[in-house]
């Protein structure tokens, strides 16, 4: 009975870490309509910003998280939601590190330690490139500038021809 209960304890917590959702609960490989059914307020990126990167289709261009502004960007290949990138650039530097702490600590309650980040040598207080690695998702914290704070998380999952 003690196998047979650590079994199912077993394979609930494997379905759950292997749920085939990126952020916000938007399906992996979802259309652009099922993402904007799902997210009314998300809206088709510009034809500046799609003659800039083809992929990127919808947009929503202010969301609160954390107690900071996003701007999301939706990515998708054949049709097929492949990344969200998220970005966000708080007013001072006492706000962007909040901000890495708030997002680091939420990403490591949710997915446990991060599989790789830099070396303590090549860190520095304007670099943060941490990432999380599943069989069907990554997520990466990035802050490159010592201003941008980027989250971004994309499928594992190869792009499935249109119309299928």
């Amino acid at each position: 009975m003690k196998k047979l209960l650590s079994c199912l304890l077993l394979v609930s917590m494997a379905l759950s870490v292997s749920a085939q959702t990126l952020w916000r609960d938007a399906p992996m490989q979802a259309s652009p309509a099922e993402i904007r059914a799902l997210m009314p307020q998300a809206r088709e990126t510009s034809a500046a910003q799609r003659s800039v990167d083809p992929s990127a289709l919808l947009e929503i261009p202010s969301t609160p998280i954390a107690d900071e502004t996003f701007s999301v960007t939706y990515h998708f290949e054949s049709e097929r939601l492949q990344r969200i990138h998220l970005r966000a650039q708080p007013a001072t530097p006492e706000r962007t590190q909040a901000l890495l702490k708030t997002l680091r600590a939420s990403l490591r309650a949710s997915f446990g330690l991060p599989v790789s980040a830099p070396s303590r040598s090549v860190a520095t207080l304007d670099t943060v490139d941490l990432l999380w690695s599943f069989r069907r998702m990554t997520v990466q914290l990035l802050m490159v500038d010592g201003k941008t704070v980027e989250l971004i998380y994309r499928t594992n999952l190869p792009t499935r021809p249109s119309g299928l």
